[in-house]
């Protein structure tokens, strides 16, 4: 396999392309991307086997979308738990550090090659379920493929580990959906992973994601090396896009969060009346 790969990467037509299209530092990665967009179908895939076996009853009333949904979140906390424990390695990369705009390493390029393999399949499986993940999800999916990808020229992969952060609040919203799905709202576990849930997405997404988009605007506003036009209208277009999505669900975490609380106190003081009238 390794001779396969060796010649796959190493050899004048790969290396040559690369340069060509801007990405000088994919070259070396690029079987890596396909490798990863299909293990994560892979694991998508593997949802549908396993989970009839582990959770009978559940996936018995489980509609159609919502097993698909379930394991979509299979392949995305996958993808989170892995980009999270890499990116926690890049950021303390103090050399990367110094220079977050223009400043390139191996462990930050062989993560991003999973991510940008993870948002290769999140384009085609959103794509063709674009009736049930709706148009947001596909920008979601365009914009960070397209972000990482450019990581490759090379091009914030500091930054990008730093936003990979991110990732930390999507694995407490799959276990609070997949907690809904097993039927345990009432646990004391729904409500801790909840709590986690809003304030992981607040800190994360919403006041370390604008410290950051910040920083970046700054950074490339004030480069000392010349970045290509279209490569850094892409990258505001998507920070603009993500982070406006971000806020999007935010509010939207927060609405539900209300209408639930709202509801559970209705339902004791039906509970109270119903016991005073037993009374």
């Amino acid at each position: 396999m390794n001779a396969v790969y060796d010649i796959l990467v190493n050899n004048n037509a790969s290396v040559s392309f690369f340069n060509a299209v801007g990405l000088p530092r994919l070259a070396p990665y690029w079987p890596r991307v396909f490798v990863s967009a299909a293990l994560f179908e892979l694991i998508f895939r593997m949802g549908y086997v396993l989970t009839p076996v582990m959770f009978p009853s559940t996936w018995s009333r489980l509609k159609k979308v919502e097993r698909y949904k379930w394991c979509v979140r299979l392949a995305s906390s996958a993808h989170a738990v892995y980009m999270v424990t890499r990116a926690l390695v890049v950021i303390a990369n103090t050399k990367l550090r110094s220079n977050p705009l223009h400043g390139y390493d191996p462990v930050a390029e062989s993560a991003f090659t999973v991510t940008v393999g993870y948002f290769l399949w999140d384009i085609i499986d959103t794509y063709k379920h674009i009736d049930i993940a709706g148009l947001g999800f596909m920008a979601h999916a365009v914009m960070a493929f397209g972000v990482y990808l450019l990581s490759f020229t090379p091009f914030l992969q500091y930054y990008g580990a730093c936003f990979m952060m991110f990732e930390v609040s999507t694995l407490f919203l799959n276990i609070h959906l997949g907690l809904e799905d097993l039927g345990l709202q009432d646990a004391i576990m729904y409500f801790i992973n909840g709590t986690a849930l809003v304030s992981s997405f607040f800190f994360a997404r919403i006041v370390y994601g604008t410290i950051l988009s910040i920083n970046v605007w700054k950074s490339i506003a004030n480069s000392d090396i010349p970045i290509n036009p279209f490569i850094s209208a892409f990258v505001k277009l998507a920070n603009l896009t993500l982070m406006g999505l971000s806020y999007y669900w935010f509010s939207v975490i927060i609405v539900t969060a209300k209408r639930n609380a709202l509801d559970a106190d209705l339902i004791r003081a039906l509970d109270e009346m119903d016991d005073k009238k037993k009374e």
